[in-house]
Parts: C-alpha cells; structure tokens; sequence
C-alpha cells in the first residue's frame, strides 16, 4: 500500500475521534448562536432570488388599445362603449376590427369592418403594475410561453448551480461558497433590472441564478455542520423560518413598489454586505476537520470553546496535537492541507451500492418536493382575490409548519413525517380536482394553505434527512446532487399554470401522483433519528442499524409477534 494511501486511511479510521471533540464544545452555544446571525441575511436574501420572478413577470390584465378611440396615455377601462363595436366578442385582449375612415376619422360603430379581424398591436395594461409583460408586450397566446420561460430559464439556472456549488464547497469551504454565491447574485440582478429587452432579461436571468443561486444550499450545509446531533432540527427550523420570512417579504416588496425593476433594486442591493463576511464568518470547522485543515481547525476549536465557555478534555486536546504534528511530518505533497479533495464525488458513490441508491431516490423526492412547493407558489398567484396577500399567506403558513416539524420530527423520526406529510400535500392537491371551476375561492385558498404547509414540513425534513444520509466529504455534493434533479421538479411547475389553460385538472392531478409515489420510497430510507453525522462513506452505509423510527419499531414489533406466534 502506498505511503499516500495509508494516510488516507488513517485519516478516515481517525476522524470519529473529531466527532467527539465536537461534541465536547456544545450542540448551540454562543459561538453557534453568533453563527445562525449571520447566516440569517444570506438565507433571507436567497429565496428573495429564487423566487423574484413570481412578480417581475407576472400576468397582467390588459386588452387592445384602439388608438382611433382613445388616447395613447389613456387608462386601462374594460367598460368602454366603443369596445363593444370596435372589437369581436370574446376577443377583446387580442383581436380588433379594422378600421375605415369613411366618416372623418370618428369613432363610431360604422367606420369599422366588421368582417375583417386583425390582430392587435397596442395594448392597455390596468395599472398600477408594471412587469417584463407590460414592459415588452408579452400577451396574448402566442407570448405566453415567454412569460412561463423565466421561471423555467430559473430553474435551469438553479439545476446548473446546485453541482457547481457543491464541488465548489466541499473543495473551498462552505463560507466561501454561500457568500460568493450571493454576492454574485447581487451583481448579476442589478445588471438586470436594467435590461433593455427580452432576451437580455432572461439570459441573465439565467446566469444568476446558474453562477449564484447555489449559496442557499451552502447556508444548510453550514448550519447543520455547526450544531450538535440534538439541535440539528432546531438549526434546520431556523434556517428555514428565515427563508420564509424572505418569502414574504418580498410579496410585501412586489407589494409596494410594483414596478418590476425598483423590485429588483430593493431585493438585491443588500447582497453587496456579504463581502464583509469574509472576515466576520468562520468556517465550518467539521469541513475543515474532514478536509485535513488541521491547523485551522485547532485554532477555531480553540476559539469557540472559549466563546462557548467550556473546557476542551486533555484527550481532546492531544488528538488534535497529534493531527496537526502529524500533518507537519508529511511531506508537502501528501499534506492533508495540501491534498486535494477528489474531484469527482459521483465516482466514489458508484462503488457503494447503498449510497447509489440513496442518491437516486432521493433525486425523484427532491424531484417531486420542488414540482409541488413551486407549483402551489407559482399558482397561488392565481388564485382569486389579491394576488399579493394569497403570496404572502401561503408563504406565511410555512411558519407554523416549521413549529409542527419541530415538535414532531424528533419524536416520529425523519421517514414518518416525510412520507405522511408528502401524502397529505398530494390529497389536497387531489381535493381541488372536485371544486367547482368558479367561485369556492375561499376553499381554494384553505387547500392552497393546507398543501403548502404539508409540502413545507416534507420540504424542512428532507433538507435535514439528506444531510443527515451522506458523508462529511461528499455531503454538500451528494445533496447538491439530490436538489439538482430536485430542480427538474422546479423547471417543469412553472409551465403548470399554463398547462392549466389547456387542461385545467392536469396539473393537480401531478402534484397528487409523484407526492404519492415519493411517500412511498421514503419508507425504505433507513432512519436517522439521533445519529451521529457520519464522516466517512463507511458510517454513512451503517446509518439506521440502531435508530428505526416509528415505521421501522412497528415493523419490528410485527416481526416479533409473528415469531412468537410460531413459537
């Protein structure tokens, strides 16, 4: 065996000594309280980014213009008398009679054709509004596509950054990764809030999201790095409480400037503080532990047991003396410090048919969790009433979806509360198939509420389950793996609205059926109910041994009464 090889495997077969040490600085401390602060803004500003383009290109009601009879700064007015002579039934959006100036130019029913359509080519927008629609004319049915493209062109932005990031990450660190992922996201969307037409618009809106949108999943993975086993759920609850809260306010943003470029301004200008947090930030120290940074790991031990107020054991102490003398005798080459991390993560999971497995069905769950959370948003919208309060309300329903994930998921274990919760987001997409096309608006928006605070609970558990699944030295790879396909979920629902127009039970027929089918997969996970993070590929295929979950405990007690019946 190699000279290297050896140090690789005593660096892994070392590293549940790191654990230990971990431990002995407290599961959320002060140091890990000052950390949660700060990632607070990134995680705020994040799901502002991801989600901007619920406003910016939203629909707005408009009809033709007929420049014969009104003026070209006149108000959006549906009720005019001229409408009803000037354009065909039913048609009012798009389609008008031409017009002849047989009489002197008057607008009278007489001087349009009635028998000779043409298509528009003015519109009227009802204020105060102002979004990409209005701005470059995207209606009417043959540019309606362009309107559902921004969303899709999101989220293929985000499927192209979530590997990038988590390559990115797990090579440079996370700090590095979530700050200059949102940095990043600053630039390119004050750039783009002054596009000058379409196709500029979406191809940045592309890029940012394809170079930047990556920092949110960094901000999980850091946050669920710097707790302990036992708050690892309060972590992620919190994590997600502020991404919701950067949900809603950005409908309050859309809300009061209502103009799709001050919007932008406004949501993006503070992504420009994270440059700071190059020096206010630490970083992750499980990374830098499983990374072989051991001298910078001492030192931040060191500093968060002192903020932290606790005394590091002797034990302690030496081992991490004994990596840091032992990394100084390595030759340059070989130094932990030095060693580059394997650049491809996919490689080694191949060689594990247990995380092979993992990875693909916890792609079609993320798969099925984005389709759904995005689509109900993206719906949401459409909903009867005031579009920006529906926003608002379903995103503040994720609130108290957090508390329930909270006080259960510790309790009923991560499998039991992802399968039902999933299951239960499906009926109500299921229940809505059976309303009534018009009106029930009110119901409607009780079974919006119900399905999004069910899709949240799945949501907030998986992104703490997937972490939970794989090693500290794939794991923001293999979740950015995981939340990748994820994002094939997220570039189809933005299409689903327009589907709807088509076939109007579709769309919640899909929700219902792939929220079905992933209830069901999840029950094979094994579970992690207050296991250690794993750290190698090794502990991450013993996950489960000892920690079943309500399922897998049921199972069991079947399994026994069953032996003692034969007994």
């Amino acid at each position: 065996m190699s000279e290297k090889s050896i140090h690789q495997k005593n660096r892994h077969e070392s590293e549940s000594n790191f654990t230990g040490i971990l431990e002995e600085l407290g599961d959320f401390g002060r140091f890990q309280i000052f950390a949660y602060i700060l990632l607070f803004l990134p995680v705020f500003l994040t799901n502002m980014y991801t989600l901007n383009f619920i406003f910016t290109a939203a629909e707005i009601d408009y009809r033709c213009r007929i420049g014969e009879c009104e003026a070209p700064d006149a108000p959006f007015n549906s009720n005019e008398t001229f409408l009803d002579y000037a354009m065909p039934p039913g048609q009012e959006s798009c389609r008008r009679f031409s017009y002849t100036n047989t009489t002197g130019g008057e607008c009278v029913a007489s001087n349009f054709n009635h028998s000779h359509e043409i298509a528009c080519n003015e519109f009227i927008y009802a204020g105060p509004e102002h979004t990409i629609v209005s701005e470059w004319d995207l209606t009417c049915p043959s540019n309606e596509w362009k309107i559902t493209m921004v969303g899709t062109f999101n989220n293929i932005g985000q499927f192209i950054a979530l590997p990038i990031t988590g390559f990115f990450s797990d090579r440079y660190g996370r700090k590095t990764a979530l700050i200059i992922g949102t940095v990043i996201c600053g630039i390119f969307g004050i750039i783009k809030s002054f596009s000058v037409n379409y196709p500029m618009f979406l191809s940045l809106e592309l890029l940012e999201m394809a170079l930047g949108s990556g920092a949110y999943s960094a901000c999980f993975v850091y946050g669920m790095e710097a707790v302990g086993a036992s708050k690892r759920l309060l972590g992620s609850v919190l994590i997600t409480s502020t991404y919701a809260l950067g949900q809603s306010f950005y409908g309050l943003i859309a809300m009061w400037t209502k103009d799709w470029r001050n919007m932008i301004r406004c949501a993006y200008a503070p992504a420009f503080l994270l440059i700071f947090y190059f020096w206010l930030m630490p970083e992750s120290v499980r990374w830098l532990l499983a990374s072989g940074h051991y001298h910078r790991a001492r030192r931040m031990i060191k500093k968060i047991a002192k903020v932290n107020r606790v005394t590091l054991s002797v034990d302690a102490q030496k081992i991490l003396d004994e990596k840091v003398a032992g990394s100084d005798r390595l030759p340059v080459e070989l130094s932990p410090e030095t060693t580059k991390k394997n650049p491809y993560p996919l490689r080694t999971v191949l060689h594990s048919r247990i995380l092979l497995w993992r990875v693909a069905t916890c792609s079609f769950v993320w798969m099925t969790n984005a389709f759904v959370y995005y689509g109900l948003v993206l719906n949401s919208v459409a909903i009867g009433g005031d579009k920006y309060v529906n926003f608002i309300l379903i995103c503040l329903i994720e609130l108290p979806a957090f508390v329930i994930c909270y006080l259960i998921v510790d309790r009923a274990g991560r499998r039991i509360t992802l399968s039902v919760s999933l299951l239960l987001a499906g009926l109500s997409c299921l229940c809505q198939l059976f309303l009534p096309t018009e009106g029930a608006e009110a119901v409607k928006l009780v079974l919006f509420l119900t399905g999004k605070f069910s899709i949240t609970v799945s949501f907030t558990t998986l992104y703490l389950f997937t972490n939970e699944l794989f090693p500290t030295e794939l794991r923001h790879s293999l979740m950015a793996t995981c939340s990748m396909m994820g994002r094939l979920g997220g570039i189809v629902a933005p299409q689903t609205p327009l589907l709807g127009k088509y076939v109007d039970f579709l769309p919640m027929t899909l929700f219902f059926s792939t929220a079905f089918i992933s209830s069901l997969i999840i029950l094979h996970y094994p579970e992690t109910l207050n296991t250690t993070l794993p750290d190698t590929v090794q502990e991450a295929e013993k996950i489960g041994d000892n920690s079943k979950g309500l399922v897998g405990i049921w199972w069991d007690k079947i399994k026994r009464k069953d032996q003692r019946d034969h007994r």
